[in-house]
């Protein structure tokens, strides 16, 4: 996986903001969908497989800790990112825990920083899976000898 082919969802309920985000993404090589709530991402989170989930911490319904919280249940291997343009306070802070967060407007070297980080530990998971695969395989192999 190269930092080209990253698969991003974005959920932000500001139209504006969420399709800007995506269309500056893909603009620079990604392929980032937008959706403006979760109930309109379930079908696509069922479609597609996503890497990385930006998500807005105030959506009508189920906010941005929420929803990722429901992702890490039904998806482990996308990572969240909780996004807001109100700073995080304290019961906030609490809400979002150990996720990462962004402070919107999100500069772009910020957010290109973030990506090549999802995408570091994205390839160590990879690695360590195939790897242990291949101990596996080995293994398998020299028994029967």
């Amino acid at each position: 996986m190269s930092l080209e082919t990253m698969r991003i969802l974005i959920l932000d309920d500001y139209r504006s903001h969420g399709e800007s985000l995506a269309e500056l993404l893909g603009s620079i090589g990604h392929e980032a969908t937008y959706a403006e709530t979760y109930s309109d991402a379930e079908w696509l989170l069922d479609l597609l497989r996503f890497d990385i989930a930006l998500l807005d911490f105030d959506m009508p319904g189920l906010s941005g800790p929420a929803v990722a919280a429901r992702l890490a249940a039904r998806f482990p291997r996308i990572r969240s990112v909780i996004m807001s343009a109100r700073k995080p306070t304290p019961a906030r802070l609490k809400e979002i825990g150990s996720l990462p967060f962004l402070e919107k407007p999100v500069p772009m070297a910020v957010l290109l920083e973030l990506l090549r980080d999802v995408e570091r530990e994205l390839l160590g998971v990879a690695l360590v899976q195939r790897t242990a695969f291949s101990v596996v395989k080995y293994g398998r192999q020299n028994r029967h000898k």
